[in-house]
């Protein structure tokens, strides 16, 4: 009878150990999940602040352009970030 009771001892234990496993793999995909989700969120919002700061440089090149009498240079200056900007676009698609 000893014997008996201590194997079906051990059966319960080896059952909750096998349930506490099964909630601690579930929350491990949960996590995971979770974790890819805000990496994606991270380079989403990293790439729209590249994106705003290239906006913001060219807003103000463009506010010094009505003052400036080189609007030529400027303008290539404008589309020289424009290029960057797009090479940028390019990249981050690959």
């Amino acid at each position: 009878m000893e014997i008996s009771v201590r194997l079906n001892h051990i059966e319960q234990k080896i059952k909750l150990l096998k349930s506490r496993c099964d909630i601690l793999e579930n929350e491990n995909r949960q996590l995971l999940s979770e974790n890819n989700d805000l990496k994606t969120k991270l380079e989403d919002q990293t790439q729209e602040i590249l994106y705003l700061a290239e906006t913001n440089k060219i807003s103000k090149l463009a506010q010094s352009a009505s003052s400036s009498d080189d609007r030529s240079e400027l303008k290539q200056q404008i589309e020289q970030i424009i290029k960057e900007i797009d090479q940028c676009l390019n990249l981050v698609k690959q």
